[in-house]
């Protein structure tokens, strides 16, 4: 009598722009799929972070031997230059209609591009739903932040998908410090004494299958205080930035939100240049 134990080697395919995915002849069955949107850039002027671009993770992910998957990468959303708002990310999807890589179901994963942060003056003001939500403006007064969106969508994209709401800007008239963008492992904090920070991300070892990697972090909240500004979420968010640039990002804009990770970009201050961070592009990992 004898025994025989396969240890199966898995193989992982980062995506860090857009391309094809070819499945292996006689796979009908992927690992694991990660999908990552990119986030938003953060507001200027005393402006709300930046919601991470929304995540999905999605196992045994079915898929049709021997054809191809299209793989579409999000950018982030663009800074905001003064006293602007912010941009939106853009989605990233694996997988479109008609692939012949594609199940029976003609399963596509979708996931939505990051919120803006809300801005202090004009029109639109508000933060922005996404994947997550952007983070209230500062001067806004107990503006709210936007909603997460990623969890709503339809089907598998939003039954294993992650996204939280951006945080509340403070409803005093001092220190007025904005909300940070919500993150894909919680919700931005609300601004009160100091901006909000950013939500974390969420940690997977999908890459490697050993290390963990946080994705989809928000961005910090700017703030019209010094040394007030809130940090980036877990995961690639983009520090706040405070006027006196000692605290957050290091500077009076906002941190840039860590390109392939779809962070989030942290809210400009209110001392020039102002501007809100720029959002991190979003990513594709596939393991079989």
């Amino acid at each position: 009598a004898f025994s025989i134990t396969v240890n199966r080697v898995f193989t992982s395919t980062s995506f860090t722009s857009s391309g094809t995915f070819a499945v292996p002849s006689g796979m009908t069955v992927l690992s694991q799929v990660l999908v990552v949107a990119g986030g938003a850039s953060g507001s200027g002027d005393n402006g709300g972070g930046g919601g991470a671009g929304g995540l999905i993770l999605m196992p045994c992910h079915p898929v049709t031997p021997g054809g191809t998957l299209t793989v579409t990468v999000g950018c982030g959303g663009a800074a905001s230059p003064c006293n602007c708002a912010g941009n939106a990310g853009s989605d990233t999807t694996f997988g479109s209609p008609g692939d012949p890589g594609l199940n029976p179901g003609g399963l596509v994963l979708t996931a939505k591009g990051g919120g803006r942060g809300g801005k202090s003056t004009g029109t639109p003001n508000n933060a922005q739903p996404g994947g997550s939500g952007g983070g209230g403006g500062g001067h806004g007064d107990n503006q709210a932040g936007g909603t997460g969106i990623q969890p709503t969508q339809p089907g598998n994209s939003g039954a294993y998908g992650f996204g939280n709401p951006g945080g509340n800007s403070n409803p005093g008239t001092s220190p007025r410090n904005s909300g940070g963008g919500g993150g894909a492992g919680a919700a931005g904090s609300a601004g009160g004494n100091y901006s909000g920070q950013g939500g974390d991300g969420k940690s997977y070892t999908i890459a490697d299958g050993t290390t963990g990697v946080f994705y989809a972090g928000g961005g910090g909240g700017g703030s019209n205080q010094p040394n007030t500004s809130g940090q980036g979420g877990q995961g690639g968010g983009g520090g706040g930035a405070s006027p006196s640039g000692a605290s957050g990002s290091g500077t009076t804009s906002g941190g840039a939100g860590t390109a392939n990770k779809g962070g989030g970009g942290g809210g400009g201050s209110n001392s020039n240049p102002r501007t809100g961070g720029v959002g991190g592009k979003g990513i594709v990992v596939v393991r079989f």
